[in-house]
């Protein structure tokens, strides 16, 4: 049973809404008390934002497992063979077919035997992985609230499905963000060892880590370069060109690519998405217009626009939404910088008007 009831799916994402929408009024406000108190900002930022962590772990964590198309299917597919099949602890790594880190997260059920413990766990190391990530690129708090960033990533339309869908994938971008900001930071040692916890986590990690290089070493490459390319990539997918039509990328790590499916149901349809197109320039465009183009900024508006191209060169291949969630993760990190930088003195109070404008615009006007 559910530490917050026994419901369906529409309840508990109107259960995750409110409890969203009520951070996003009473925590901003609380904050915007204390903007002139420097400590108490700081401290306040860090408790509220634990508080909504803990309370996120518990709503997600003890869901049932009908709520979230991909959730049945984890039971199914790694569940039941390890508590029914499986005569030994290592032969747990022998019966399932997953990445080696995933495979060692569910191996655990072997001993508790309790599917709920194996979502709470997920939902932990997850959510937990976000915290690290917010706190560490906020400067815990001295560069900005690391509530409100964490509530605008939770204000996205793809964080739910992260949460309790594509779990793998989910728990691999965590480390994702997380090997981001050390290659921010020149710190080449974390970016390596975060790299690879997200690759064994999901081999499609590999992805955004060619993106992180290609950005890096092209820091000399104007803007523009990559905004044309931006362009070329969304003509080729009108008409139909992508990876799928490549012999030599369809074939390569085919494998580990329709690893990011499962038997289930996804909304999104195959072939050109000129939802996710606007949706994708739409951003890209307030980011050029608004940022102050320092070397961290750049750098992320030039891997979002990368993002993208592969986004849309994988409009032809069935969910390929998840590839969007490789550039869909840099939107609140930008509009996060972009405020700071260009309202330093009414940044939480702009940021507060911007995280309600994202809110709205993903979970009333797209996503209703």
């Amino acid at each position: 049973m559910q530490v917050f009831g026994s419901y369906n799916y529409e309840d508990f994402l109107f259960v995750f809404r409110c409890l969203l929408v009520f951070y996003i009024l009473f925590g901003t406000f609380v904050l915007k008390l204390l903007m002139n108190r420097n400590i108490s900002f700081i401290k306040n930022d860090k408790g509220l934002l634990i508080s909504f962590v803990f309370i996120l772990i518990l709503l997600v964590g003890t869901r049932e497992r009908n709520i979230g198309t991909d959730t049945i299917n984890y039971f199914n597919f790694y569940f039941i063979p390890i508590t029914t099949q499986v005569r030994g602890y290592f032969n747990v790594f022998t019966r399932i077919d997953s990445d080696f880190l995933f495979e060692v997260l569910v191996s655990f059920s072997y001993w508790h035997n309790n599917f709920k413990i194996f979502l709470l766990m997920t939902a932990t190391l997850m959510n937990v992985s976000l915290y690290m990530f917010v706190r560490k690129f906020t400067e815990y708090g001295k560069k900005g609230s690391s509530l409100i960033l964490f509530l605008t990533l939770a204000s996205s339309f793809s964080f739910m499905s992260i949460e309790i869908n594509i779990l793998r994938n989910g728990l691999s971008i965590c480390f994702i963000l997380l090997s981001l900001y050390s290659i921010l930071e020149k710190d080449i040692k974390m970016f390596i060892i975060y790299f690879i916890v997200a690759y064994l986590f999901h081999r499609t990690a590999v992805i955004p880590f060619i993106l992180i290089l290609v950005v890096n070493l092209s820091e000399k490459v104007d803007i523009k370069y990559f905004v044309a390319f931006y362009v070329l990539a969304i003509l080729g997918s009108l008409v139909g060109i992508g990876f799928h039509s490549i012999t030599f990328l369809s074939g390569l790590g085919s494998e580990d690519l329709q690893g990011l499916s499962y038997v289930g149901e996804t909304s999104y349809g195959v072939g050109f998405r000129y939802d996710f197109v606007v949706y994708n320039t739409f951003f890209l465009a307030l980011f050029l217009k608004f940022t102050n183009w320092n070397i961290r900024d750049t750098f992320l508006i030039k891997y979002y626009t990368l993002g993208s191209v592969v986004f849309f060169f994988n409009f032809y291949i069935p969910f390929s939404d998840r590839f969007g969630l490789y550039s869909w993760i840099i939107i609140p990190l930008l509009l996060f910088n972009t405020i700071n930088e260009a309202f330093p003195e009414r940044k939480i109070f702009i940021s507060t008007f911007v995280l309600i404008g994202f809110y709205i615009l993903n979970n009333i006007i797209l996503f209703p």
